[in-house]
């Protein structure tokens, strides 16, 4: 997936995809459900490390860094539904869309475990949706499209109902994976800083030949991939949201010492350079006033 990803529509739907992954971080700037089936995974989103079960649901804020890790040769089978906030203000009443945009943007990229009820009723909203989605262009189903957005809007509520129940947290099922989420934490409390291995290690009470083999066992890349795309990630919010701020001022915010190393990593990791990513924000959002 680009990091870049546009959505050619205002709700899209991947149901029960089973296609192998190269798993990527990445980000985008619309909101996420993403419900995992089956198979072996774990997910790194945001500060947060989850091994997945079947019936996990995970709601998630736009912007934020996330990259699925699954076990290879076992099928990994997820249903993910992509969808523009700002499309629910324009179909609801704006009291009613900030009900069901709430636990997207209170709830810090939540996972809920699903009960065996929940997860028929989930799958049976999901069916139907599929079944209208794979007709949307097909003139002998009328108004299947809007007819698919009115059963997002009922999964939608659905889901806000599962949120104000009691929240089932899974707790990580190893030692191992409790030691990278020490790691996520700790970066995350000191992207911006100077950070080397041995501080890392250090301060985890680990030798450096392990800690590099266990974070890439559970999350399938590297310290320093991770810290790089954090950096970037947040890089790219900044760009959004300082727009009086230089590109040599967010790049020394996020933690690169050398403006030319932040341009080259956030081309590698973006597909551009930052300051065609700012002109790239500019005129998408004078599109939208037009």
């Amino acid at each position: 997936m680009s990091q870049n990803m546009q959505l050619q529509e205002p709700i899209e739907l991947m149901y029960r995809n089973s296609l192998p992954i190269d798993g990527v971080f990445h980000s985008h700037a619309f909101y996420e459900v993403y419900y995992f089936h089956t198979g072996e995974c774990t997910y790194l989103i945001g500060d947060k490390i989850m091994t997945l079960a079947s019936g996990d649901l995970i709601l998630m804020h736009g912007m934020t860094l996330h990259c699925p890790n699954p076990v290879p040769h076992v099928p990994y089978v997820r249903t993910i539904i992509h969808f523009d906030p700002s499309y629910l203000t324009t179909v609801l009443q704006p009291n009613k869309a900030a009900e069901l945009l709430r636990p997207f943007e209170e709830l810090s990229n939540i996972r809920l475990h699903l009960n065996e009820r929940d997860q028929e009723e989930f799958n049976r909203l999901l069916t139907e949706m599929n079944d209208l989605y794979r007709h949307r262009r097909d003139p002998v189903v009328h108004a299947a499209y809007d007819r698919f957005s009115l059963r997002f809007m009922e999964l939608m509520h659905f889901v806000g109902g599962l949120c104000s129940k009691h929240v089932y947290e899974r707790e990580h099922r190893s030692e191992k994976e409790r030691y990278v989420q020490r790691v996520i934490s700790f970066l995350e409390d000191h992207y911006a800083e100077e950070i080397t291995l041995e501080a890392i290690a250090s301060s985890l009470h680990l030798s450096k030949p392990y800690l590099s083999n266990l974070f890439k066992e559970v999350t399938g890349t590297t310290v320093f991939k991770y810290l790089y795309n954090r950096r970037i990630n947040q890089a790219k919010i900044w760009l959004r949201l300082k727009p009086s701020y230089s590109v040599s001022d967010i790049g020394r915010m996020v933690g690169f010492r050398h403006l030319a190393h932040f341009s080259r990593l956030f081309k590698a990791v973006a597909g551009c350079s930052p300051e065609a990513y700012r002109k790239g924000i500019w005129q998408e959002s004078s599109s939208h006033r037009e």
